[in-house]
């Protein structure tokens, strides 16, 4: 006998999945040719620590995907509320997402927040498949911790840590 399992509806899905807060980072690179590249990412999380992993899923539709796919490394800002305005800058296709941000590059180039929440410089470990997203795994170099608060997304908006939701 085969269980059968039934297809979830998805904006059912979508909506329980919302209603679950995560924090919120923009991740980074740089291209082949020197450009930058990012997206926004709320699946994020520690993976190991030892070795130190972490890993972040990227939407196979994104336009950064192929340069992702290629690069050696990338750079987790974990987002404070002040770069709230940013990070749906950088989940927006087709946006010219470097334009007018103060981003610090480490010593390969790769663009990093200075004022982020944290910062996580990481060489690219393995990619897992997982449906429509591929799961990048880490192995961090070299982290830091900012001053500021994170910022979580919850239904559709983003919090602060201690406000409560709508």
């Amino acid at each position: 006998m085969t269980d059968r399992v039934e297809e979830v509806d998805r904006s059912v899905f979508r909506s329980a999945l919302a209603s679950f807060p995560s924090g919120v980072t923009i991740v980074t690179t740089r291209g082949e040719a020197g450009t930058l590249h990012g997206f926004t990412a709320s699946s994020f999380a520690s993976l190991s620590l030892d070795p130190p992993l972490v890993l972040v899923c990227l939407d196979r539709r994104a336009d950064c995907f192929p340069v992702f796919m290629a690069a050696e490394r990338f750079v987790v800002n974990v987002v404070t509320p002040a770069q709230a305005e940013l990070a749906m800058r950088f989940a927006t296709k087709g946006a010219d997402k470097f334009a007018h941000v103060g981003f610090e590059s480490d010593e390969e180039r790769h663009p990093s927040l200075p004022d982020a929440a944290a910062v996580l410089h990481c060489e690219l470990h393995q990619v897992v498949p997982g449906g429509d997203h591929v799961i990048l795994i880490g192995r961090v170099h070299e982290a830091r911790t900012g001053g500021g608060e994170p910022v979580t997304w919850y239904r559709g908006g983003f919090l602060r840590l201690g406000e409560r939701a709508a």
